[in-house]
């Protein structure tokens, strides 16, 4: 079947599919009173639905605009102008330039490619935070762009937090295709942050809202920071019905952990590529032999030449995805021959 790569939205890490009928029904619905402010009643409804699904208490949970919004919102609150930060290379792109407008010194701790992963090599980072102890530690896990987990366990997150007096902020963006979380621990530990968003498996990246959940002396440091009615009313009401039954957003990463195996073995296929493994809703790959041309609405290149990221889509987008690099490869003096291996599925 022909398709038209250009058409194609596989660059935000979107869910390829709008959230369910009743999440929307919701939405309209409040619209209808777009002309008041969003009630006190509303926003503690939403941070209680939040604090259940991620199985802390509500006072542990902010309710909160988008990804960057909120991050601004909690450097704001936890670092100063001068204090060092620690940042993963390659990490998330807005946590950099939110934290040198705020002054702060940021050093990368490199992630190692291992075969078709990327590593944090964890002694090494706890032996450097024991020497230049920063006051702030944000570990994206799993990791973006690489698609790799990065802490993973409990355990490993506890070494982290015990091994110095700042905050440790996790970014679990991922955390539905990735099955593991260390949201628990933010009412046993006092340095712990931990970022959410319903922008991924709940597939309400147009809505913006987020959460980050924390101990409770940080939460009303931040919130008394935030703007008053930080989300609209709309925002609100799609979030509380999704939470309500979050069951639709685990089926929907039930199917973004199937199509991604599927796609990584199409990747695998292409000749001068390299896909790593995912615990996301996307790809990330290497071309041995330099960028070829793509289409700019097929993938966003990332941390280093020759890298680019791939989002989970339907599967016809998928599979348009794939013949689109092909095709781009095809073209390619440096990869003309044999650009696919074996036959189409």
């Amino acid at each position: 079947m022909p398709c038209d790569p250009s058409k194609l939205r596989l660059y935000y890490n979107e869910f390829p599919q709008p959230p369910p009928k009743r999440v929307l029904d919701a939405a309209r619905k409040s619209v209808s009173r777009a002309n008041r402010y969003p009630p006190s009643e509303l926003a503690e409804l939403l941070k209680e639905l939040m604090a259940k699904y991620a199985g802390v208490s509500a006072e542990n949970v902010h309710a909160a605009s988008g990804g960057e919004y909120v991050f601004y919102e909690l450097f704001s609150r936890a670092v100063r102008p001068g204090d060092l930060v620690f940042l993963l290379e390659p990490t998330f792109s807005s946590y950099e330039p939110i934290l040198r407008a705020l002054g702060c010194t940021i050093e990368k701790v490199p992630l190692i490619e291992k075969g078709d992963m990327w590593s944090l090599e964890l002694d090494s980072l706890i032996d450097m935070i024991r020497r230049k102890k920063p006051k702030l530690l944000v570990v994206d896990d799993p990791n973006n762009p690489t698609g790799s987990p990065v802490l993973r366990t409990r355990e490993n997150v506890g070494r982290l937090l015990s091994s110095f007096d700042g905050y440790l902020l996790l970014d679990e963006a991922y955390t539905e295709y990735a099955g593991y979380s260390s949201a628990s621990l933010v009412s046993e530990v006092k340095n712990l942050v931990v970022f959410r968003t319903m922008s991924k498996a709940f597939a309400m990246a147009g809505m913006r809202v987020s959460f980050l959940l924390a101990p409770s002396g940080l939460i009303k440091n931040v919130e008394g920071f935030s703007p008053r009615f930080e989300l609209s009313r709309a925002s609100m009401a799609a979030a509380v019905e999704a939470l309500r039954d979050p069951s639709y957003a685990l089926k929907n990463a039930e199917y973004v952990i199937l199509e991604r195996e599927r796609l990584y073995g199409k990747l695998l296929r292409l000749n001068g590529v390299k896909p790593y493994k995912s615990s996301t809703n996307f790809i990330m790959m290497k071309f041995l032999r330099g960028m070829p041309k793509l289409p700019l609405t097929l993938m966003i290149p990332q941390f280093a030449p020759g890298f680019a990221r791939l989002s989970i889509g339907t599967r016809g987008d998928d599979d348009c995805a794939v013949r689109a690099l092909a095709d781009a490869l095809v073209q390619d003096h440096a990869y003309k021959a044999s650009p696919v291996k074996g036959e189409s599925e």
